[in-house]
């Protein structure tokens, strides 16, 4: 008779869904997050739940993660905006009018205590099993939505950098990523190492080329990061960053192009830092003019290198010399040398290339040769 009492009480709770699902309702109307969930969907819901709990109680046994429906209802309510956190509030929440119901028939119909008890922990045991099967889902989810999220991103910031994006879809991706399409940016390109890899880096150099009100945005591409910034980057710590010119976001392509001739001639100078052509200058054409600098090289260095050491000691001079404006004393001072040391020096290197350097061609020239001299 006992078993016979227990067995009516989960047949009439599986009778009394619309009870149940009049009582969830009530509770769910304390969540926000619920508020534009068509009823339908909520009814649907609910029914599932009630099934899952009557097989449970008619199982005698706990239901495990596995065996409870698949997580489409899950999904559906993430795409519905609806926290991780208010699904199982929402869940238990669900589980606890079925379990308070099922005690109240329980006792109309004298079913046994123990019997109630065990009834009682079956139902209370779904939320331990609907927990597991959502952290499970929602850690799979994250790193779809992540994959998802980052071939956009990448998608996106390629077509903004090569200057293939439309006017139409211009707009409708500056919204999403929150900016401005009639404002300025400078386009990035950086490259550097990280132990945080270099998803760290693009993290990094995103949120330190945001302004107030106006984010950056940077992808990863081919193993670069690449986007376009806001305001000029702090420095990221292993990051070299060339910078191009602050253009309409049209305009990407122009700006990319400077900012990876920037890049390719700081990274030969640098291991870190920030840098635009202001910054280099000329040094931007000698890392990207090799046969210029090869020829260079050839003209003023290679007649040095010949006399090894001391060859060795004129570039150096050579350079104190252009480093301290063309001053005599602040060069030999610089050196550590006898003013009428540095100018045999001087006189040495005429003599060996015929160059002299009252020339300004030659200043200009021989700039360039110990620039690219010192990247070769």
């Amino acid at each position: 008779m006992t078993r016979e009492a227990f067995d009516l009480a989960v047949r009439r709770l599986a009778g009394d869904g619309d009870l149940l699902l009049e009582r969830t309702l009530v509770l769910l109307g304390e969540l926000a997050s619920y508020a534009p969930i068509p009823s339908a969907a909520l009814a649907e819901s609910a029914r599932r739940n009630l099934d899952t709990a009557v097989h449970a109680l008619r199982s005698g046994r706990e239901l495990s993660p596995e065996e409870l429906p698949e997580s489409g209802i899950t999904r559906e309510r993430a795409r519905q905006s609806v926290p991780i956190e208010d699904m199982l509030w929402g869940y238990r929440a669900n589980i606890g009018v079925i379990q308070r119901r099922f005690i109240e028939i329980a006792f109309a119909e004298g079913v046994a205590p123990e019997l109630m008890l065990d009834g009682s922990r079956l139902l209370w045991s779904l939320g331990d099993a609907f927990t597991h099967q959502v952290m499970r889902w929602y850690q799979e989810w994250t790193v779809e939505q992540a994959l998802r999220d980052s071939h956009l991103r990448e998608e996106f910031v390629r077509e903004l950098l090569t200057g293939t994006i439309g006017q139409a879809d211009l707009g409708r991706r500056c919204a999403a990523y929150g900016l401005d399409e009639f404002g300025r940016y400078a386009a990035v390109r950086a490259r550097g190492e990280s132990r945080g890899g270099v998803e760290e880096l693009r993290r990094l150099l995103e949120r330190r080329g945001s302004a107030p009100g106006r984010p950056a945005l940077i992808a990863v591409l081919g193993g670069e990061c690449a986007g376009v910034v806001a305001r000029r980057p702090a420095p990221v710590p292993g990051l070299v960053v060339g910078v191009g010119a602050r253009l309409p976001l049209a305009r990407q392509a122009e700006s990319f192009h400077t900012a990876g001739n920037v890049l390719e001639a700081a990274t030969r100078l640098h291991t870190e830092g920030v840098f635009a052509l202001e910054d280099l200058s000329w040094r931007v054409a000698a890392a990207n003019a090799p046969e210029v600098g090869a020829y260079l090289v050839e003209r003023y260095l290679a007649p040095l290198r010949e006399h090894g050491e001391f060859g060795r000691q004129l570039e150096v001079t050579l350079r104190a010399y252009l480093d301290n404006g063309q001053n005599i004393a602040r060069t030999a001072a610089a050196l550590v040398v006898h003013v009428n040391t540095l100018r045999h020096r001087l006189n040495r290197f005429t003599e060996l290339t015929g160059a002299s350097l009252a020339s300004t061609e030659v200043i200009v020239e021989l700039a360039w040769a110990l620039e690219f001299g010192a990247l070769d």
